[in-house]
């Protein structure tokens, strides 16, 4: 029986989707967060709707759908040429209660999940308290976390660790991280106006081709979003400035219109996957396991999906199920999902809006087409991109072969 909390190194979607689904089942957990308060970052900003089935059971698809947006169909444009395909998700809606994105940011899910689970008596979040080194033993890991009043040390049954694509966590587990980080980086810049007012027929998700500068356009409740690339010989702070920001949404928008700008942030794009999701009593969920291009809207989600599965087993773990066993299922499943479902829908759907070969370009976009104008294979799609597939292919949370 395990007495002890575990610890989850993290307060990102992630670390408190898995507090709220332990917590809810009995299950004391310690979340350590390095920063003051919830992170209030826009970041992520889609659920799908296996994401929504999967978060059902604590209560919280409901209030996310309250305060977000459906997206009932997504666009792929070329910056020239226009639509030349759209996906609409009414085709699964006897598949699922949820046919469509909703479009909601990260920082409003983590502050939604936070005021539910942070008076329950099994949660205990503290802030500005990072982790920074642990040891394991065949009983359990003692970690080391540094606050605002020194170190301190943690013993815990389990180590969960959720702290991103620049996890301490994983880095000191010593597991390979393996794949490629794109040359460009990428811009992200929201503001209030209407984007649809400037493309009358544009969607609330849109990925639009060009082979010198893409672009993502999605919205939020908050914002009209755009994502761009940023040469790899252009500087941050080149990138960053605000008249150029203005000259690349006129361009996009084609307007001479000035923008009120209400984010920006460039960062890097990485296609990563670790070698392995857990050593012993540690154990990786979400960008700490495994990094994607946001091409499709699943890290996130993938990393909520991660969570639920790892709950479950942690669930049965402490009911007295066998750790080793569950967590080699866990790593086996996930890496899988992360490789097969996640990485193939994003570099997917990166290579159809940055492809520079004019004539691939062209028989990418056909193919798009030719996709989601046939409803038995766009319907296959959709299912995918919602990651309805992987779950019911994969599974959620399965226990091993030979355990009921």
């Amino acid at each position: 029986m395990v007495k002890n909390p575990i610890v989850i190194a993290g307060a990102g979607p992630v670390g408190i989707t898995l507090a709220d689904k332990l917590s809810f089942h009995g299950i004391p957990v310690i979340v350590l967060e390095k920063s003051a308060a919830p992170n209030k970052e826009w970041r992520a900003s889609t659920f799908h709707a296996g994401t929504l089935e999967l978060l059902e059971e604590t209560g919280v698809t409901e209030e996310l759908i309250a305060r977000g947006l459906k997206a009932e169909k997504v666009q792929y444009r070329d910056r020239r040429n226009g639509l030349y395909a759209e996906f609409d998700f009414s085709l699964i809606k006897d598949e699922t209660k949820y046919p469509y994105r909703l479009q909601l940011s990260q920082a409003t899910y983590v502050q939604v999940v936070y005021e539910r689970i942070k008076s329950r008596p099994e949660v205990d979040i503290r802030f500005e308290s990072e982790v920074v080194d642990y040891v394991q033993d065949d009983n359990g890991v003692t970690v080391t976390i540094k606050t605002q009043n020194g170190f301190e040390t943690i013993r815990t049954p389990y180590l969960v660790g959720t702290d991103g694509g620049r996890s301490t966590v994983r880095k000191k587990l010593g597991v390979s991280f393996e794949g490629y980080t794109h040359e460009e980086r990428w811009l992200l810049v929201g503001t209030p106006v209407p984007f649809n007012r400037y493309i009358p027929d544009l969607e609330m998700v849109n990925y639009i081709s060009d082979p010198d500068e893409f672009l993502f356009i999605l919205r939020v409740p908050e914002a009209w979003r755009l994502l761009y690339p940023v040469p790899a010989d252009v500087p941050d702070e080149v990138a960053l400035d605000p008249e150029r920001i203005q000259k690349t949404m006129q361009k996009a928008l084609n307007t001479t219109d000035t923008f009120p700008i209400v984010e920006n942030t460039i960062y890097k794009i990485h296609q990563r996957v670790a070698g392995k999701f857990y050593k012993g009593r540690v154990v990786l969920a979400g960008d700490a396991a495994h990094l994607n291009s946001p091409m499709g809207g699943l890290g996130l989600n993938s990393g909520v999906h991660d969570a639920t599965d790892l709950s479950k087993r942690l669930i049965r773990i402490y009911e007295g199920a066998n750790a080793e066993a569950e967590f080699e299922k866990y790593s086996e499943v996930r890496q899988k999902v992360a490789v097969e479902y996640v990485k193939e829908i994003s570099e997917k759907n990166t290579r159809v809006v940055k492809e520079k070969d004019t004539e691939y370009r062209l028989k990418l976009q056909k193919d798009m087409n030719e996709l989601a104008n046939d409803p038995i294979r766009a319907k296959q799609w959709i299912l995918r991109s919602a990651m309805i597939a992987s779950v019911r292919e994969q599974g959620i949370g399965e226990p091993p072969a030979g355990v009921r």
